[in-house]
């Protein structure tokens, strides 16, 4: 199951599902060498507002899943795109779990490292592991290695005394991973590879930033969102927040309809929102804000607890509501729990941003920042293996 990292030779054509907790997207990739990836179709089902089980979220997700592949597939058709040669889905939270192990070991004199040692290393560093079932796991892939304490991304052939390795697992509940194997394989007749969004983000974050290599992830969907703080490039702690931009929504629209909310704050964003209804917004927002005081409040000290908080916070969400989430955890006094001491400081992953990894074939639909972001990431691990 491990990898340092996973490389696949996934051909020219490639399908890439995003399955978050209250949507489904599905991307038909085009590879040509020396390009950006470019997506010839692609389409998104997001589900209404209203209140529903988790049962029948997760129902209703995989039904978008369908329907989403299903679209996908016919309008790349109708371009003269042959059949896709892989598929991937990246699953995200609250359908999968995140955390990262870690072991060392200890040699009498320095001793020539490969892969396998490190593999070996990763796999008694998760057998440690006894939070997760194991049975539901759909990744594990080391992330940083460290020889005689200096981090390294090539350890195969090194001479060592000491080798440490930290490993990111993933846990999926298993009638999520079930579904989504049997509606991908139902419409593209290949088996899918599974990843989970943290992998996905980390990996691309990897990519973007040579300037630091610490940071704090917030990554909001719909119905809850990860936090992961990442120290010297290596993910050390994780939580999951029942709290995401549906919830937020419900919370600032109060009496009214979130839609409406979310198309306000779209509006407040651009500086075009100026009646009554959104001075009405505002002060509902500003109530909503001391309630997330409390939730992110107390999330970020159980984040902090084995290593305080990087300082540079990068937020992935909704484009309508980036802006005030950037101010927001700017401006709250959330310094107790960083490194030093200082305010957040929040970049926001755009669309734009990814572009020279992907483009769209209709860029109308460049906004789907969730389909830009998982298809950045395959195209990244393909890359390794053409």
């Amino acid at each position: 199951m491990f990898s340092i990292p996973f490389s696949h030779k996934g051909g020219n054509r490639v399908a890439v599902a995003d399955i978050g907790s209250g949507s489904a997207g599905v991307a038909i990739l085009s590879f040509a060498r020396g390009e950006p990836v470019k997506i010839i179709a692609a389409h998104r089902v997001t589900l209404p507002f209203e209140e529903r089980t988790q049962e029948a979220t997760a129902t209703g997700v995989i039904s978008a899943l369908a329907e989403s592949a299903e679209k996908a597939l016919a309008a790349a058709r109708t371009l003269g795109f042959g059949p896709v040669q892989s598929t991937h889905a990246i699953i995200h939270a609250p359908w999968v779990r995140s955390k990262t192990v870690s072991a060392v070991k200890e040699f009498p004199s320095d001793q020539k490292v490969n892969a396998e040692e490190i593999a070996v290393l990763a796999k008694e560093a998760l057998a440690g592991e006894k939070e997760f079932n194991h049975q539901d796991l759909i990744e594990a892939n080391v992330v940083r290695v460290e020889l005689n304490g200096y981090p390294t991304a090539n350890p195969n052939g090194k001479y060592a005394h000491v080798i440490f390795a930290s490993a990111l697992v993933s846990e999926c509940q298993s009638r999520i991973r079930n579904a989504v194997q049997e509606t991908l394989v139902k419409v593209f007749s290949l088996q899918p590879k599974l990843h989970s969004g943290t992998n996905a983000l980390l990996t691309l974050l990897r990519e973007r930033s040579t300037s630091h290599t610490n940071y704090l992830i917030i990554d909001m969907a719909d119905e809850a969102t990860s936090l992961i703080s990442v120290h010297k490039g290596t993910p050390i702690a994780h939580v999951l927040v029942p709290e995401g931009t549906r919830t937020i929504l419900k919370r600032v629209a109060g009496k009214g309809m979130p839609e409406e909310a979310s198309t306000l704050m779209h509006m407040l964003a651009r500086n075009h929102c100026e009646d009554s209804s959104c001075e009405e917004l505002k002060a509902n927002m500003a109530r909503t804000e001391q309630e997330l005081v409390r939730v992110f409040g107390e999330s970020f000290s159980n984040l902090a607890a084995p290593q305080k908080l990087p300082n540079t916070l990068v937020l992935v969400a909704d484009s309508s509501m980036t802006e005030w989430l950037s101010l927001f955890f700017s401006r709250i006094d959330f310094t107790q729990f960083t490194l030093t001491t200082q305010p957040f400081s929040v970049e926001i992953l755009t669309p734009e941003e990814l572009q020279h990894f992907v483009v769209f074939n209709d860029p109308k639909k460049n906004s789907d920042l969730g389909l830009l972001v998982s298809s950045s990431f395959i195209e990244s691990n393909l890359a390794g293996g053409r």
